[in-house]
C-alpha cells in the first residue's frame, strides 16, 4: 500500500497515473481500505497536479480510481465497476480471471462480446469501439444471474 499511496502523493503525473490504474484493476480490499483512510490527503495532494493525457484526460483515471476507493463497499460485486469505465477489455478481464468471455462476434463493427462475471455470474453485453483508442462499453444483460455459491461482494 505504501508504494501506491507514495505514488499518489508524489506530485509526479506519471506515478499518479500508474497508481490510478493499479487501483482501477485491483481487487485487494486491504489496499482499498488503506487508501480509503487517506482519501482527504490524496485529494489535496493531487488537486493541482496537471496529469496530461492526449486522447482522454489522465485526470479521468484518477477520478475513477478515487471513486472506486470511496464507493466499492456499496457494490454487490466487483463487476459493478464494468459499466462505469470504458477501459475494461473483455480479453484482459478473462486473463485476470475476473470474467469469462462466452461469445465473441468479430464479424462486424462494432465487435461485440457476451461475458459473465467469474465471481457472481452476472452477464454483460460488451461493445468494442474505437475513436483514437479502443474502448469497451459493458451493459448488464437483462437475463437473471445464475445462482452462485460465492457472495461476490467486495
Amino acid at each position: 500500500m505504501t508504494d501506491t499511496l507514495d505514488d499518489l502523493l508524489s506530485a509526479d503525473p506519471h506515478r499518479i497515473w500508474q497508481a490510478s490504474w493499479e487501483i482501477i484493476t485491483t481487487r485487494d480490499i486491504v489496499l482499498l481500505e488503506d487508501l480509503r483512510a487517506a482519501l482527504p490527503t490524496i485529494r489535496r495532494a493531487t488537486a493541482d497536479v496537471e496529469l496530461g493525457g492526449m486522447i482522454r484526460p489522465n485526470r479521468d483515471a484518477l477520478d475513477h480510481a478515487l471513486r472506486k476507493v470511496r464507493d466499492y463497499r456499496s457494490w454487490r460485486c466487483w463487476c459493478d465497476d464494468y459499466p462505469r469505465l470504458l477501459a475494461f477489455s473483455p480479453d484482459r478481464e478473462e486473463e485476470r480471471g475476473h470474467a469469462r468471455v462466452l461469445r465473441r462476434d468479430l464479424s462486424g463493427w462494432p465487435a461485440t462480446y457476451e461475458c459473465a462475471c467469474a465471481v457472481c455470474g452476472r452477464r454483460f453485453g460488451v461493445e468494442e469501439g474505437e475513436h483514437h483508442a479502443l474502448w469497451w462499453r459493458w451493459r448488464a444483460s437483462r437475463t437473471p444471474r445464475p445462482a452462485s455459491s460465492s457472495s461476490g461482494r467486495p
